[in-house]
């Protein structure tokens, strides 16, 4: 009798596993073919820059970072010096903090049970997947920090899989790539437009297109770093505004 109850639980836990993994693959579907493509076309610019596939698996694994990784191409095409590397990086990916704070409460409780967990989710913690925790009513029947890491584990895989690939199919490619990295500014201009269509108030837009410009006219084309640096100081200085703003939309 023990053994039968033994057999039942386990198979009633492989279901609420399924269930579970089911969830997040529907709603990481609304995500995949970006995260594989532009993958791919990472890939592609590497190799096309003069770096083997290995280096696209290895900045996949270990940057993880569609926008930073994107203007890595450039930033090595132009020997950057590490220095400014880092603190471009840093400021890029700066946003990740304001992510973690919507779900710091919650990421602490995980990190009771689990720090592995914890880390994990914490480090592949990306734009989409946010959009996919805030836009997601989970059930309360199913584990919501397994769900969690089945998102951020597929998003992650097909990430990696993708500049992998994007690194491989230059090989095959018997047409000209000059233009493709127009992908690029693309990429940054749905960006863009969709933080116009989002952001009723416009002022972290407004920021960012009046810092670039003002930027560039200072220091001409090598203007990215220059314009992050105003655009932080910037919102921070109207953050108030800007917060009112998100608590009058909700």
């Amino acid at each position: 009798m023990i053994s039968y109850d033994i057999v039942k639980y386990n198979h009633f836990k492989r279901g609420v596993l399924m269930e579970e993994f089911r969830f997040a693959l529907k709603r990481y579907f609304l995500i995949s073919l970006a995260y594989f493509f532009i993958g791919v076309t990472f890939g592609l610019l590497m190799k096309e820059a003069g770096y083997g596939t290995i280096w696209s698996f290895l900045s996949a694994v270990f940057i993880y970072g569609g926008t930073i990784q994107l203007l890595l191409v450039g930033i090595l095409k132009n020997h950057t010096p590490i220095l400014t590397v880092g603190l471009i990086s840093l400021l890029v990916n700066s946003r990740h903090m304001f992510y973690g704070l919507t779900y710091i409460d919650e990421f602490k409780k995980i990190r009771k049970k689990s720090f592995l967990k914890f880390l994990y989710l914490s480090l592949t913690l990306t734009d989409e997947v946010y959009s996919l925790y805030i836009g997601s009513k989970f059930p309360e029947r199913l584990n919501r920090t397994k769900i969690m890491l089945w998102i951020n584990s597929l998003a992650y895989s097909t990430w990696i899989f993708g500049c992998t690939m994007g690194g491989i199919l230059y090989n095959f490619i018997n047409f000209d790539l000059k233009g493709i990295d127009f992908i690029i500014t693309e990429f940054f201009c749905i960006v863009v437009i969709s933080q116009l269509v989002e952001d009723k108030s416009y002022i972290s837009t407004s920021v960012g297109m009046i810092s670039s410009i003002v930027a560039f006219l200072i220091v001409g084309s090598n203007f990215i770093l220059l314009a992050i640096i105003f655009s932080m100081i910037s919102l921070l200085l109207l953050k108030n505004k800007v917060s009112k703003k998100e608590v009058d939309k909700i």
